[in-house]
């Protein structure tokens, strides 16, 4: 902000005029006190000719006073640094976004994690684009995979070893030299680290904005971030939750014993439906986006219940390289198990940590999980993305490492739970 110019002397004419005049008598005109304003020193405008025109005494014979010229630097200075205090407030805190985008990356007091935030875009709270952030320099980890020091992105996805094109987009696959999806995109984790594990997956992302773009920024890396498959632009949030350290699932939703009254939606597996038929919903699910290590089966009581059409969907996750984790309602699901049985990487919910999505009801369910972490050395729980839900995660996130408990991605869970 360019600040006006303003002279000293013209300045201090105008203070003088404001300041109180009293007459002093029997001074002389060369008395110390009160000096005359030399010609030079004379306002020419019209308005500072009065104040000369004032200066006559014709009554008293003497002076009036005259604030010395010293006072009138002092008060001119004192108000020009006024006004460049304010200058400079204004810039700092009125300053555009732009004018940080370079800063070093900021401590997160949640995680304790340094995160090099990509810029923003222009629509109002919306995040760059992946191809804003192609030339963003990642952190570079420095202190290992599970310290929650340091926020490396992870590399870029879709590799093109690990798609082919089906007909509902692109979808994943084993690759040529035997890598599956599942190890390419998961997130690194020391499995030397031998303190209990805790898996957070927050579930829904996508259909809000708000709530998407808060968990991606604000959530400790470790945590695993699930996508609805009927939100829209899931390669935008996928590329940006990647570039920010998330480990991604997609939801797949099943389902549940209250159908029709819960209507999951038209991708949803059905048990009406044949095998191939749920298999290309299933399809449909995969294309919506890229860089997953997996999918999350939601809702589902119903058809996670049946091992005669679980076990083809499946199969047919594991040939694609991928995990399962199941998230399904009700006690009597059969995908853990029959995962198990075919080899397919599975974990399963233990703690639903939002049942109760109150403050202090996130606050039990996060402590239910560290009483069966004790107890299991594992365990994954789930949450959604209520406005409370990335407050309290924080938080509690901050207190593992006092508790010797360390925050895993999903993956590092894989195949490490007991069945029940």
């Amino acid at each position: 902000m360019k600040l006006p110019s303003i002279g000293v002397k013209g300045l201090g004419g105008k203070l003088g005029s404001l300041l109180p005049r009293r007459k002093r008598k029997g001074d002389d005109e060369d008395d110390d006190d009160f000096e005359d304003v030399d010609e030079d020193d004379a306002v020419s405008s019209d308005g500072d000719d009065d104040i000369d025109d004032d200066d006559e005494d014709e009554d008293g014979g003497g002076r009036k006073w005259r604030p010395s010229k010293r006072l009138i630097i002092v008060a001119a200075a004192g108000f020009v640094g006024v006004l460049c205090l304010g200058g400079a407030g204004w810039w700092f805190f009125g300053g555009s976004d732009d004018a940080v985008e370079g800063q070093a990356p900021s401590a997160d007091a949640g995680s304790g994690a340094v995160i090099a935030m990509p810029p923003r875009g222009e629509a109002a709270g919306m995040m760059s684009p992946p191809s804003q952030l192609a030339g963003t320099p990642g952190a570079v980890a420095t202190a290992g995979p599970n310290t929650g020091l340091v926020v490396p992105p992870l590399p870029a996805s879709p590799d093109p070893a690990l798609v082919e094109q089906g007909p509902q987009g692109m979808l994943p696959k084993i690759a040529e030299d035997g890598r599956t999806p599942l190890q390419a995109y998961a997130r690194p984790f020391d499995a030397r680290d031998d303190r209990p594990k805790i898996a957070i997956v927050v579930a829904g992302l996508g259909l809000s904005r708000v709530a998407t773009e808060a968990a991606i920024r604000r959530l400790p890396a470790p945590i695993t971030l699930a996508f609805d498959a009927y939100a829209s632009d899931l390669d935008v949030w996928a590329a940006e939750a990647r570039e920010a350290g998330h480990e991604l699932l997609v939801g797949l939703p099943m389902e549940s014993a209250a159908f029709p009254v819960r209507d999951p939606g038209p991708y949803a597996l059905l048990t009406t439906l044949h095998s191939g038929d749920n298999i290309r919903r299933m399809e449909q699910v995969l294309g919506q986006l890229s860089g997953y290590v997996g999918v999350l089966a939601v809702h589902g009581s119903a058809f996670g219940a049946r091992a005669d059409i679980v076990r083809p969907v499946l199969t047919a996750l594991k040939e694609r390289g991928l995990m399962y984790v199941d998230g399904t309602e009700g006690d009597e699901t059969v995908g853990p198990k029959i995962a198990t049985e075919i080899g397919l990487p599975r974990a399963f919910v233990d703690v639903v940590v939002d049942s109760d999505p109150s403050k202090a009801g996130i606050d039990a369910g996060l402590a239910r999980l560290e009483s069966l972490v004790r107890e299991r050395a594992v365990v994954v729980g789930v949450v959604r993305p209520y406005p409370v839900m990335v407050e309290r995660l924080r938080a509690w996130a901050a207190t593992l490492e006092s508790k010797n408990l360390v925050l895993a991605p999903v993956s590092a869970i894989a195949d490490r739970q007991f069945l029940p």
